[in-house]
């Protein structure tokens, strides 16, 4: 995964039905990721050969509405979920869908109304080694699944995750400002920020700061 950091290039491949998401999605990643090379495949089936010739640093996939987790591609493409991580795009409200997530080697999820910044900061992370899951799936009851390893906390409200300053602070991160400038903006030392930072990323189960901004987003804090 060296390769990305360095130079901002990566391969990936798209899984989806419809053309104009795949287009959409590639348009997204060429924008972000310079020199990559995206791959486009309208089935599993169709994927799997390319994945197995070439590999992929990631893999974005759309789940249907109705799926079936005994689909033997869908078993194979768990099995290269070991060694390449797969970022699922669905309906984060949809039981059937965060659970098969979780049983299946799937490193990040993605709700369809998610916007494009965050699909782009949720797969910076999975790169880097992490995960990402919405806060909606907070809400769903799903037998079996380990909800501490969603990142992000979506049963309590901004004014208790976050004190004011707090949030300041977070919404000057966004903008990708450094500890230092946000220091001199607010009046404060950058040591003081660095601690405000990692309090709110304790409190937001963020395990950096564009995890933090991208789980604020979703819960409307910023």
């Amino acid at each position: 995964m060296e390769a990305w950091r360095k130079d901002n290039s990566m391969r990936a491949m798209i899984i989806d039905k419809f053309e104009i998401c795949r287009s959409g999605f590639k348009i997204a990643l060429e924008e972000n990721f310079e020199n990559s090379i995206i791959c486009e495949s309208s089935s599993i089936e169709e994927a799997l050969g390319c994945l197995e010739d070439h590999g992929s640093d990631i893999v974005v996939f759309s789940i249907e509405e109705k799926f079936d987790v005994e689909d033997p591609a869908f078993l194979r493409l768990q099995e290269l979920g070991l060694n390449i991580p797969i970022i699922v795009v669905g309906n984060a409200r949809r039981k059937a869908h965060v659970d098969t997530v979780f049983r299946y080697n799937i490193k990040g999820f993605l709700d369809r109304s998610n916007s494009k910044e965050i699909m782009i900061a949720a797969i910076k992370l999975l790169l880097a080694g992490g995960r990402y899951f919405p806060p909606e799936v907070h809400s769903l009851d799903v037998n079996g699944v380990d909800k501490t390893r969603f990142g992000g906390n979506s049963e309590r409200t901004a004014d208790e995750l976050l004190t004011k300053r707090q949030r300041e602070i977070l919404g000057a991160v966004s903008e990708g400002k450094s500890n230092k400038v946000i220091g001199i903006e607010l009046g404060i030392s950058a040591g003081t920020v660095k601690v405000h930072v990692s309090n709110l990323m304790k409190n937001l189960q963020a395990r950096n700061r564009t995890q933090a901004v991208s789980i604020a987003k979703n819960m409307e804090i910023l």
